[in-house]
């Protein structure tokens, strides 16, 4: 077994800002083992449990993890990280050779992996205490994520790529490391899987120019139900349209799709109509828990 399971100690740590308005002073993320606890946590609180994954590739039916990295957090009810409670990490061997492109972006080599095997039933162990999941692309990691670890279908999961409106705050992007620089910090290593945790658990306790964290806004977000419509039999000749209307193409069903929140959803079922006669719009409700699968 490859599996690090363990507590994190906390100490308490200091951030200095550089205050010349023509430079940006970067500083370096706090590691998961620093992280300062929280003296007065608003209640209640929630425990979520925030991962990452690397694997061979983009395709959850066809390729696999080779490796996940998890820190179990307490949230309290203003989305402060309050503490970490526990982290871990492991590698999987994936049975054929990591393509050139993955070890160039994650740096994990087959020499790596070889012949580790990490084990379901420890995350698992891990996520079943968590209220909710979260990953910055959870569309990506939820399909790999429950395919490896039966058993944590049920759990609500939360974006904090999609369920934060970075444009609205003044980000020009919403890549993991973008968004960091462009709050001042620096992760000293990217794209293997802790690492990017650690990063990721930064960026959630940063504080908008609303007030919020990070953390409170993509919580908010994520709990909102949505309606999602499958427009079945569209128009070849519509796929611009639909592309700027907001729709996305999924290959695995062979339609477009879109999410909304359910007060659009009469205005965008006349527009379907509309553009596309033969259309068969299918309306799902979606939830936190069904939400990425």
């Amino acid at each position: 077994m490859t599996d690090i399971i363990e507590h994190v100690p906390v100490h308490g740590i200091s951030c200095h800002c550089g205050s010349d308005p023509d430079r940006r002073v970067l500083n370096k993320i706090t590691p998961l083992k620093a992280w300062p606890v929280t003296d007065d946590p608003a209640a209640p609180e929630i425990t979520v449990a925030v991962i990452d994954c690397e694997t061979t590739g983009f395709d959850p039916e066809e390729e696999t993890i080779i490796e996940l990295a998890l820190a179990l957090v307490t949230v309290d009810a203003n989305g402060r990280i309050c503490n970490i409670i526990r982290k871990g990490e492991g590698q999987n061997d994936p049975g054929r050779p990591i393509p050139p492109k993955i070890t160039a972006l994650t740096g994990i080599t087959d020499a790596d992996v070889a012949g580790k095997i990490f084990s379901s039933d420890a995350f698992a162990e891990l996520m079943l205490t968590a209220d909710a999941v979260l990953a910055h692309n959870a569309g990506f990691d939820r399909p790999f994520l429950e395919r490896l670890i039966p058993g944590v279908e049920h759990l609500p999961w939360i974006c904090s790529l999609a369920n934060v409106d970075w444009q609205s705050h003044g980000f020009d992007g919403a890549k993991l490391g973008h968004l960091l620089y462009q709050i001042g910090l620096f992760a000293p290593k990217a794209h293997s899987a802790l690492a990017d945790v650690e990063a990721l658990v930064n960026l959630l306790a940063h504080r908008l120019p609303s007030g919020r964290t990070v953390m409170a806004e993509a919580l908010q977000n994520a709990e909102l139900p949505t309606v999602k419509i499958e427009a079945i039999d569209a128009a070849y000749s519509q796929k611009t349209a639909l592309r700027r209307r907001g729709y996305r193409w999924k290959p695995q069903r062979g339609n477009w799709w879109i999410e909304l929140e359910p007060q659009y959803l009469d205005e965008e079922l006349a527009w379907l109509h509309e553009h596309n006669k033969q259309v068969r719009p299918r309306v799902t409700e979606i939830t936190w828990r069904t939400r990425y699968q």
